[in-house]
């Protein structure tokens, strides 16, 4: 059997609960829900890349646009609790607790390991200073909610969007020359990750946010390693644990530098 025909016909694993997509949308409920009440709080405050993506779609709507995506949201949020506790029955408030619970677990270690990956490499990559600045002003309530739900909104976009579309495009392209299942799938998955990475980190410089009409950061060698290396560590997270608690772990680190404490007082 041609490896081709091997993926074609080889039926999906099933997941666990925690790690399926309902089950994790239900979960990330919360991080879209602070995002979209920053939104109303402030207006003008600068949109997630993902969302201003969906914006692109929704654009023919007009003014009514964010009242589609919240709409939208709703339906997805109610589709996929209908499908979780049709699949989970009585654990779903279980399964939704261990995903934030694995979230702040995996937000706890996101950043020493992209600290101690850095400084590791500190000879080969510029090394950013992710030190806190105490002269700055204190964030906002808004602010706050804003980095937190765009967390949901990014994990949606560059993990489940991206990489699972990297993924499958991959896997396609390797099964037309009949590489054998297992590398075929290692090699589409570090093409996925790699790839839905590096969009993460230039997602945040002007250079690409500007297309949109939304400002964003002067382009940064530091900066944009730091943000490939943690759009990594979140797309093996996404693999491993599921988009729920990729989506808390990301959210919560996001709120963790926002406020002030600093991944660098490890080293």
């Amino acid at each position: 059997m041609s490896a081709r025909k091997a993926v074609a016909e080889r039926k999906a694993p099933t997941l666990a609960p925690t790690r399926s997509l309902s089950v994790g949308f239900v979960a990330m409920v919360p991080l879209f829900a602070a995002y979209e009440l920053a939104l109303l709080a402030e207006p003008g405050s600068a949109r997630n890349f993902g969302e201003l993506c969906l914006g692109l779609v929704l654009r023919p709507f007009g003014t009514h646009a964010d009242a589609v995506r919240v709409s939208l949201l709703l339906l997805a949020g109610l589709g996929a609790f209908l499908v979780a506790a049709r699949r989970s029955r009585e654990s779903l408030g279980s399964d939704v607790a261990r995903v934030f619970i694995e979230g702040v677990l995996a937000a706890c270690v996101l950043g020493p390991l992209m600290v101690i990956a850095l400084r590791s490499a500190s000879g080969w990559i510029p090394v950013l200073d992710a030190s806190w600045d105490p002269g700055q002003p204190g964030p906002g309530l808004a602010e706050t909610a804003l980095v937190f739900g765009a967390g949901a909104w990014e994990e949606l976009f560059f993990r489940v969007g991206l990489y699972s579309f990297v993924y499958w495009l991959a896997l396609r392209f390797f099964a037309a020359f009949d590489v054998a299942e297992r590398p075929a799938r290692f090699a589409a998955d570090v093409v996925g990750l790699a790839l839905s990475s590096l969009l993460f980190a230039a997602a945040h410089f002007e250079p690409l946010l500007r297309h949109f009409g939304s400002g964003g950061r002067t382009f940064d060698p530091a900066l944009f390693t730091w943000l490939t290396l943690g759009g990594a560590l979140m797309g093996l997270c996404f693999r491993l644990r599921g988009p729920g608690v990729a989506a808390w772990a990301h959210g919560l680190f996001n709120v963790a530098l926002w406020i002030g404490i600093d991944p660098d007082v490890i080293w």
